[in-house]
């Protein structure tokens, strides 16, 4: 009787209990923190190397091209709060499909342009560095995901390499909440 048993608390304590540990599992440790409405935390690497901290703000708009197709637009805007190196990031995400509550929710890879911004569906972007002739970043690759998308915020994330006329870098990687522009 004593063996079974013996056997029996050696499989409970050495079978089941390590697969109900195991399998329990654990939360994910996020990459991006939780931000406050109407901010945006970013690493920059690259030509410079800095964090930016500060106010993020968008706008949707839906505009008419020369051709009379519509296209919605998502204005992200990215401003540093002390206004030290970066003075603006912002994006355009520019889609062809018009929808009734122009939701972006999903993720937007950056597609190359050629040509005029005008008509384009995709994503844009540039920086803006304020240093003395400094030349203006625009985007290369990398991609933006909205994760919420409500009337009056959007909740998201983004990793995007951007690359002045000399070509020089910048790597940005981050996530915002932000606040309807009015």
């Amino acid at each position: 009787m004593i063996p079974i048993l013996g056997k029996s608390l050696k499989l409970f304590f050495f079978g089941f209990i390590p697969l109900f540990l195991l399998s329990s599992g654990s939360k994910p440790i996020l990459d991006y923190p939780a931000l406050n409405g109407g901010s945006c935390n970013f690493n920059v690497t690259g030509k410079y190397n800095l964090k930016i901290e500060g106010i993020a703000s968008f706008q949707n708009r839906i505009q008419k091209d020369e051709r009379g197709n519509n296209h919605n637009k998502l204005i992200l805007n990215f401003v540093q709060n002390n206004n030290d190196k970066v003075q603006t990031i912002e994006f355009v995400i520019a889609s062809n499909k018009i929808t009734q509550n122009k939701r972006f929710t999903g993720y937007y890879r950056i597609k190359t342009l050629n040509g005029l911004i005008n008509g384009f569906d995709g994503v844009y972007g540039f920086a803006d560095i304020n240093e003395l002739n400094e030349l203006p970043f625009f985007i290369k690759t990398g991609g933006i995901r909205i994760l919420k998308n409500h009337e009056d915020a959007i909740d998201g994330h983004l990793e995007v390499q951007f690359k002045n006329a000399k070509g020089e870098s910048l790597n940005i990687k981050g996530s915002f909440s932000a606040d309807i522009k009015l």
